[in-house]
């Protein structure tokens, strides 16, 4: 581990803290004057309140819109919200160079109180009367110009994940230096990783839960970083050492007081467990109360003070563990020889606090800072900003834009998986419709194919930038939080995003273009395609510019994606291809003015036609009788052609076709960029001034009716103020004591021994050993702690143990017990996870519940089961402290940090693990009173029979106390396993033994063994090497000898005892499946912005497509008018892939993480629940879709003539029906095996536009080149359209619009147009309109639809085989979600040696 830049050689803990604190001694670390930036703060009479909400329940599908009406109906009618207070005249002073430690109980108001000082007041009301004084700077000054020196640094950690380490930190260094000197802000970065033991990974990727990269400690540091060189005053710090061993937790502290010091600025802190040599580092303290002030002082007479009001502390205790504890009623102890009366409740701490000598003596210290420096914002800002007019920011708008479009290409040239894989899908396109319109021939054939292929080509252009609406979520959680940090505007990304992706455009643009173009034999001129060229590339633009707004616009995911799908439809409707400009309908054809793909495919066109001859490939009449007829008495079928001419001109063609006329080229070519100028000013504007919705805290949210009163607080650390203090595990315990051990454990668990146990993983090309020879055990009636520095390989041997590694290579001996072998070890091995994952719509009873039902033994009933849940619930204090029937929610909102780790345990301990209880971290992030109720809980778990192995962080030594043995790592080895000894001595003599420095009465024996075996320096000689003196000594013999005793004793019992079969999962796969698929119907039912999100999607698109064709006529423009809308319909399927892949993903993030991990139950189940509760919503949907697509349109109307509405209005739903299920089980398929939510979309987009290509549509399955013809037969797409068309449209007459008809200026005399064509109307079945006339004889090519829907292929006679190949498709889908999830995701175990 690295270690502080500036420590001294051997150095004792008590020496360095001296250093290190200010208090009576000058720091020895000083800098020059120039780098000080003073900074102070006082604060007095803040009250904070926030409010209850009528509306503040859980939402479900059926309340969600009432919940809305019913929020502004109490707004119109002024009905008064419920007042919660949260903090009560808090005051306090923390001059420069101070630092202020702030603590107090989950619910007192300390996180309430750092984001008041910080600024971050979204979800809570700060009074007017409240008072703050930065310096002679007002509160809305130093929030508002002076917000980069102010920064509130949140437990959650944002990062862009592609970035390396170094990058990150470099950013920030530039984002926050006026100089920019590359060596300085490299200096800096690399300064702060070293301060915090980060030097060693600098160069790798920042990663998430997706991506790999540092670990999750390593990560929580890089934020503390970033923090480091942003050269911020004034940092509030909320729990930020969460997560940190002791010695990194130290670390960041001294790194703090450096800092503070030495630039003279302030840091106000919250932290969890403080150690006693961190609470030293500090000047002064807050102690808060159920939100009131019960001390503000000097660290060194906090102790006193409560001490002298009769209170005292236990042994062991820290003064932070001490001064949390007065205020919990029952962790108070009284001193017995004081005499007076000791206060109670809070409000008598308050008013003690208040009339004592300490508070007067603060409130004449504010009064004097207020004297001292009294507001002038002026004169403040100049001097704390240097006269900087770019406040709140330190660079200027051109410089964060330039600093952002860096980062930007770095972050391209970490991940060319995107990129590289949209140029080569692409390509993939490209050279598929090229093929298909293969050369096409310069006469009247190409019309429509020249225009369907132009079409396609300005929409693909517009569309290709469509995933960037979902990238910018990914980015806007970084944004917001530099945008706090005030790093740069969230316009400067905005800009810097469009001018990085601009090289790329170039190049999609000609991957895309290039082929298509020469390939199809499109105007094969210099200038034509260079024009062509210009006007695709800013039709990407300008669909870029599209997109990224609306992803923009709304503040949450699922809102965006109604507006985006129905904008992205109007874009195909009004682009003038489908319906002709003047077949527009009135009411939404002004949007045609403010469509760049109206305009660029009326640019294509005139390029592709005008100016240019095409020669006639049809005439009427044709045939053998009329061979010899001269041109005169034969017309040509194209739309245009002049009677009696042999060529059609290209400009005829397309004025009578659109009406477009060649003087609009180059006008277009404007309007385009006029409005990507529109388009991007919108999604720059919508980037600065719109965010995301942010969090209302950790608000406690009930279902509507287990709501409760009083039980809302805004603090992010709450509980229910409402409710009655806790009453801690010891009064748990006493209650408890009904319950035996036989309620506890079915007996004793099984003794687990492992031996010489070796874990390597391949990173790269090279092998990693994580674990190295490893030995241990684990016995009933014991809990073991494991212990080590971070990335020590503590959660690694946990997963090893617990048969949880998929990949790497295992190595060594591990045994149990006969009857705890066999596929069902997992399951009855308990593991409390260190990250706590829960279905987010679940209330706290439901989830523990769910995993006693499905992981419990089916020998216990039903009723037994969630009898053992009350149990659980009481034994975690779950029901006494009012959240049993809360919703869980996300990390941010619903329960707090420690009210999830209590449910995780909760999940475990639900399931009644016979064998193991496995614990990765179970304190972090909890205060230290929580962290002990959860060790004394575990602690009488292991006396009733479990067998408890725990990972544990920063452990005082009253919670170490209560564990039997450790096993301490670090770097994959073995440093010490053996037993703790009373009052630690069997520990300390051994490291003491060995050469460690002696243990001083006032240190922490755990702290004290972490800084011990990772020094690099020692007072009595060079640094040691604590593995190999383990590996060597005689305690690590002795162990090897138990453990050999221990194998054989088991090896015996197993050879005696026949193994016990079992199997994988507790519960039959049908039980299960009840079970889960029932969970997930609750799940969508709770979930109304997605369902919501999905119902609207669809109405908007099928009713917007269904009045834009409005009762539609039966011309041959109308017909083909239909045929498009129902295509265009499909295309619904991109609103509801990026839904239902979201959604997929999230559940089978949870399913991967915990529950396959548990054996909850299958995978089978899994899929075969969200397939079954997606089919619900889907045949909603479909209902939707039919109602609001089917009758608007007028295909009805034609049923109706025919006598056969029942009929087909019925197989037309049907047919509707099966594609909405269509887009399920596709985008399930898919995501089975997509690595991630983006990846997912772009491949499925991929594959629905090749279906959408080849549907026969574009091209009619005659004209495919005969090599497609098979992809024509393998689309889904071809079925669905030749169904529902042949259904709609088949059996009705058409009739003939003026310019669909055919003139035959001349016949021989003596004929009418009758006798002339008759063979020609007995062989083709045209249709004549004049069949008497001797000239002008006016012919329609068609006589009825169903010889039009033969050239699409399409037939009435097959619409049920159609409809039964749709369902096949559907289980074909199906099929393949369960055959690939077999074989990509069914874990295969790390290869054992």
């Amino acid at each position: 581990m690295a270690k502080v830049a500036d420590k001294k050689g051997a150095q004792s803990v008590e020496e360095e803290l001296q250093e290190l604190n200010p208090q009576g001694t000058a720091i020895a670390d000083s800098s020059k004057e120039s780098d000080k930036s003073e900074t102070s703060v006082a604060f007095h009479n803040v009250h904070v309140h926030g409010f209850s909400r009528r509306t503040d329940y859980q939402k479900t599908v059926a309340s969600f819109l009432f919940a809305y009406v019913q929020q502004t109906l109490s707004k119109i009618r002024r009905i008064p919200e419920a007042r919660i207070d949260i903090l009560k005249g808090i005051e306090g002073v923390v001059m420069p160079g101070e630092m202020l430690l702030v603590l107090g109980k989950p619910g007192s108001g300390c996180t309430t109180l750092l984001k008041t000082l910080a600024g971050q007041t979204h979800g809570f009301v700060v009074d007017q009367q409240s008072a703050f004084n930065y310096q002679g700077i007002s509160r809305a000054a130093m929030h508002g110009k002076m917000r980069g020196k102010c920064i509130y640094q949140a437990e959650l950690d944002f990062h862009f994940p592609t970035l390396t380490m170094r990058e990150t930190l470099e950013f920030a260094a530039s984002a926050r230096n006026v100089s920019y000197d590359q060596k300085d802000i490299q200096q800096r970065a690399e300064s702060s990783a070293t301060l915090l033991g980060l030097s060693r990974a600098l160069d790798t990727k920042m990663g998430n839960d997706l991506i790999p990269g540092v670990s999750g400690g390593e990560r929580k540091r890089a934020s503390i970083a970033e923090i480091l060189v942003c050269d911020s005053n004034f940092q509030c710090w909320d729990n930020s050492t969460r997560g940190l061993d002791s010695s990194n937790a130290l670390d960041f502290v001294k790194t703090l007081r450096r800092q503070t010091t030495r630039r003279r600025s302030v840091a106000i802190v919250t932290l969890y467990q403080a150690s006693e040599d961190i609470y030293q580092l500090f000047e002064k303290v807050l102690v808060l109360h159920e939100g009131h002030q019960i001390y503000f002082g000097p660290t060194q007479g906090a102790r006193s003070y409560f001490t002298n009001l009769g209170l005292t502390s236990r042994n062991w205790s820290t003064t932070p563990d001490f001064l949390t504890s007065v205020t919990k009623a029952e962790d108070r102890l009284i001193r017995a020889d004081f005499p007076g009366q000791v206060p109670t409740s809070a409000d008598d701490f308050a008013s003690t606090w208040a009339s004592s000598a300490v508070a007067a003596e603060l409130r004449r210290q504010v009064n004097k800072y207020d004297a001292i420096h009294p507001f002038a914002n002026a004169e403040a800002l100049k001097k704390h900003a240097g006269n900087n007019s770019l406040l709140p920011y330190v660079v200027s708008v051109p410089t964060q834009i330039s600093l952002c479009a860096s980062r930007g290409f770095l972050r391209l040239k970490n991940d060319l998986n995107a990129p590289i894989s949209a140029l080569i899908g692409n390509l993939v396109i490209s050279l598929i419709l090229g093929s298909m319109f293969y050369n096409m021939q310069e006469n009247t054939n190409s019309f429509f194919g020249r225009g369907v292929l132009l079409f396609i080509t300005i929409f693909l252009n517009t569309s290709l930038a469509g995933f960037e609406c979902i990238a910018i979520w990914d980015t806007r959680p970084m944004i917001e939080k530099h945008l706090r940090y005030a790093f740069y505007r969230p316009l400067a990304e905005a800009v810097a995003s469009v001018l990085v992706d601009f090289p790329n455009k170039l190049l999609l643009t000609l991957v895309f273009n290039v082929p298509l173009y020469f390939l199809a034999n499109l105007r094969r001129t210099p200038g034509a395609f260079f024009t062509f060229y210009l006007f695709a590339l800013v039709a990407l633009l300008n669909g870029s510019m599209i997109y990224r707004a609306m992803g923009a616009m709304s503040r949450t995911l699922e809102g965006s994606q109604p507006p985006g799908a129905v904008f992205s439809l109007l874009l195909v409707l009004y682009s003038g291809f489908v319906v002709p400009f003047g077949e527009m309908r009135p009411w939404l054809k002004w949007f045609s003015y403010i469509n760049p793909v109206y305009y660029g495919f009326e640019s294509l066109v005139i390029n592709e036609f005008s100016g240019r001859t095409f020669s006639c490939a049809k005439y009427i009449p044709a045939g053998s009788d009329y061979s010899d007829a001269p041109l005169g008495q034969k017309a040509c079928t194209a739309v245009g052609s002049a009677p009696g001419s042999d060529v059609t001109l290209g400009d005829a063609y397309m004025f009578e076709i659109w009406g477009y006329q060649s003087k609009h080229l180059w006008r277009n070519l404007g309007i385009m960029v006029a409005l990507m100028i529109f388009y991007g000013c919108v999604y720059v504007f919508c980037s600065e001034f719109i965010s995301l919705q942010p969090s209302r805290g950790e608000i406690l949210l009930f279902p509507k009716k287990k709501m409760v009163k009083s039980r809302i607080t805004n603090d992010e650390e709450s509980q229910p103020p409402s409710l009655t203090p806790n009453q801690g595990l010891d009064q748990v315990l006493e209650k408890s004591e009904v319950y035996d051990a036989g309620h506890m454990i079915d007996g004793d668990a099984a003794t687990f021994v492992w031996r010489n146990l070796s874990y390597e993983i391949k990173i790269g090309k090279t092998q990693k050993r994580i674990l190295d020879n490893i030995e241990g055990w684990v016995k009933p009636r014991t809990m073991t702690a494991l212990m080590g520095a971070s990335g020590a390989g503590k959660t690694s041997l946990l997963n090893v143990l617990a048969d949880r590694t998929t990949t790497g290579v295992i190595s060594g001996e591990k045994l149990v017990a006969t009857h705890f072998q066999g596929l069902a070890f997992a399951r009855r091995v308990g593991y409390v996870q260190q990250r706590d994952l829960h279905l987010n719509t679940m209330t706290v009873r439901e989830a523990l519940e769910f995993s006693a039902l499905l992981r419990q033994p089916p020998k216990y009933s039903e009723a037994q089961k969630l009898h053992w849940v009350k149990t659980v619930i009481s034994l975690l204090d779950i029901d006494r402290d009012g959240f049993v029937d809360a919703v869980i929610g996300v990390p941010g909102e619903g329960l707090n940090i420690e009210q999830r780790k209590r449910v995780t345990i909760g999940v475990e301990l639900a399931a009644r693990p016979d064998l193991l209880l496995f614990l990765d971290e179970p304190t972090s992030g909890l205060d230290s009173d929580s962290s002990m109720s959860i060790i004394k809980l575990l602690r009488r778990l292991a006396d009733h029979g479990q067998a408890i192995l725990c990972v544990i962080h920063q452990p005082s030594a009253p919670l170490l106390s209560h564990f039997d043995r450790l096993l301490l790592l670090s770097e994959g080895k073995s440093l010490y396993f053996g037993d703790l000894g009373r009052q630690f001595e069997t520990m300390v003599n051994y490291f003491e033994h060995h050469g460690a420095r002696h243990l001083t009465a006032a240190e922490n024996p755990a702290e004290w063994m972490i800084n011990v075996s990772n020094q690099s320096d020692e007072a009595d000689g060079p640094s040691k090497n604590w593995a190999e003196i383990w590996s060597e000594s005689a305690e690590r013999i002795a162990a090897l000898k138990e453990c050999e005793a221990m194998q054989n004793e088991l090896a015996q019992a197993s050879a005696e005892n026949a193994e016990v079969p079992s199997s994988e999962f507790a519960m039959s796969l049908w039980n299960q499946l009840l079970v889960v698929t029932k969970r997930a119907y609750v799940h969508d039912w709770r979930s109304p912005s997605y369902v919501w999100s999905k119902l609207f999607s669809t109405f908007g698109v099928t009713f917007i497509n269904g009045v834009s064709f409005w009762k539609s006529g039966v011309s041959p423009q109308a017909i083909q008018n239909q045929v498009f809308s129902l295509f265009i319909l499909t295309t619904i399927f991109g609103a509801h892939v990026q839904l239902i892949m979201k959604r997929f993903h999230e559940n089978r993030t949870l399913y991967e993480i915990r529950e396959r991990q548990s054996r909850t139950y299958s995978w089978v189940v899994f899929l075969t629940s969200n397939i079954l509760v997606e089919l619900l919503s889907q045949t909603i949907v479909s209902v939707i879709a039919f109602v609001c697509w089917y009758y608007p349109l007028g295909m009805w109307q034609n049923a109706l003539a025919l006598g056969e509405l029942n009929e087909r209005g019925g197989l037309t739903f049907l047919f509707i029906w099966s594609l909405m299920i269509l887009f399920q089980t596709m985008s399930q398929m898919l995501m089975t095996i997509m690595p991630d939510i983006p990846t997912g979309i772009n491949i499925a987009n991929l594959l629905f536009m090749l279906s959408l290509i080849f549907s026969g549509v574009l091209v009619s399955p005659y004209a495919l080149p005969r090599f497609w013809i098979f992809m024509y037969r393998a689309t889904p797409l071809s079925y669905y359209i030749s169904g529902i068309i042949s259904v709609g449209l088949s059996g009705v007459k058409i009739v003939c619009a003026r310019k669909n008809l055919a003139h035959i200026p001349a016949i021989p005399s003596g004929d009418t147009c009758a006798s002339y064509l008759a063979s020609y109307i007995t062989s083709s079945g045209v249709q004549l309109l004049n069949p008497d006339a001797t000239a002008d004889c006016q012919v329609c090519e068609y006589a009825n639809t169903d010889a039009l829907l033969a050239t699409y292929g399409i037939y009435f006679s097959q619409r049920w085989r159609n409809w039964g190949i749709t369902v096949a498709y559907n289980c074909i889908n199906i099929g393949l979600a369960f055959l690939l999830w077999w074989m990509v995701k069914v874990p295969r175990t790390a290869r054992k040696v």
